[in-house]
């Protein structure tokens, strides 16, 4: 024999709020913690000797977060750490010749920036590229083109060359 008890236990008070837990680890952060960029808006001339490198004139700085300006052509990261480096410029020569453009960290090139064309008299090249590179605080860093011959280049007019990085790791 099976038998089937149907009650309901009523509900009592609500007891005592509890304490407080600890509180938790900080969320990540949004948005980049170190940031710049230069540029050249205007038709420019540089003139170069065989074989030697001439800096890229960046006159015109863009926003910038943790990098400086100390220089007119140039980009100080002050934090270490793995940066996304974006370089482009709009090159012709008065002679034709190969023409090298590279990002420079302190004076050297970074090999993975290096950009040679042959270019023809007159003939409008596009250098352009990305790189990841670790960076230690407080280096400098610019642009450098050099040619075989001693030649004159001209940077397009509009945006003629321009410069950015962003720290995207420590």
């Amino acid at each position: 024999m099976n038998y089937e008890i149907n009650f309901v236990i009523p509900q009592g008070p609500t007891g005592p709020q509890g304490l407080v837990g600890a509180t938790g680890p900080t969320g990540p952060t949004s948005g980049l913690s170190a940031y710049g960029g230069k540029y050249n808006n205007t038709a420019s001339n540089i003139s170069l000797g065989i074989g030697t490198q001439s800096q890229v004139p960046l006159p015109v700085s863009m926003p910038n977060l943790n990098t400086t300006y100390a220089t007119t052509n140039s980009i100080t990261v002050t934090q270490s750490g793995v940066y996304e480096i974006n370089f482009y410029s709009n090159v012709s020569v008065a002679l034709g010749t190969t023409l090298t453009l590279a990002v420079r960290a302190n004076g050297t090139n970074i090999a993975s920036t290096v950009v040679s064309r042959a270019l023809s008299v007159g003939t409008s090249s596009i250098c352009s590229g990305s790189a990841l590179v670790q960076l230690p605080a407080n280096t400098v860093i610019d642009m450098a083109v050099s040619a075989l011959l001693a030649v004159g280049v001209t940077l397009g007019s509009g945006t003629g060359a321009s410069l950015t990085v962003k720290k995207i790791s420590t």
